[in-house]
């Protein structure tokens, strides 16, 4: 029954970052509500999938330490708020052992993105598209970092133990 239960997990995760990577690309906004049926779904999922309450602990643990450090980022104006929240219930999903992974390749998404964005925004817009408000042009300097983070994110969770049953 474990299978299942883990089965359910790896498309809640899946479907739910999708849809926060996708939604912070079009309107540069991840909603509470995702980060919170990520939440919630691990919180059910988890121990229903047989994860042990230490690797539970671990991940709580890991996931706090994301959080504290993410919000000093926020203090300083360098993340979003929605990115640190979304960060941090990655982080709580992945577990412990994944989450250096997590954040080096967060970081090299991330850093790819920025790029990206930086050269197409020192492009003109084509006539097209001249007229209307995009929004990864609207704020110069913001980026949907939680792109990043949703890619970072189901890159690594494929080498996770909610992945094993597919394996």
């Amino acid at each position: 029954m474990a299978v299942v239960f883990t089965l359910l997990g790896c498309a809640v995760f899946v479907l739910l970052l999708l849809q926060a990577g996708l939604g912070d690309l079009a309107r540069m906004r991840i909603p509470n509500r995702l980060v919170l049926a990520l939440l919630l779904g691990y919180a059910v999922l988890a121990p229903l999938s047989g994860f042990s309450l230490l690797a539970i602990s671990l991940g709580l643990g890991g996931a706090a330490v994301v959080f504290g450090l993410g919000l000093c980022l926020f203090a300083c104006g360098w993340m979003g708020g929605g990115d640190v929240k979304l960060m941090a219930v990655v982080s709580l999903w992945l577990g412990l052992p994944h989450l250096g992974d997590f954040l080096l390749w967060t970081s090299v998404f991330g850093g790819l993105l920025t790029l990206g964005l930086m050269i197409c925004r020192a492009r003109p817009l084509p006539e097209a598209l001249a007229g209307r408000a995009l929004s990864l042009r609207a704020g110069e300097t913001r980026v949907p970092y939680g792109v990043a983070i949703a890619a970072a994110g189901l890159f690594v969770f494929a080498s996770t133990p909610w992945t094993a049953p597919l394996w």
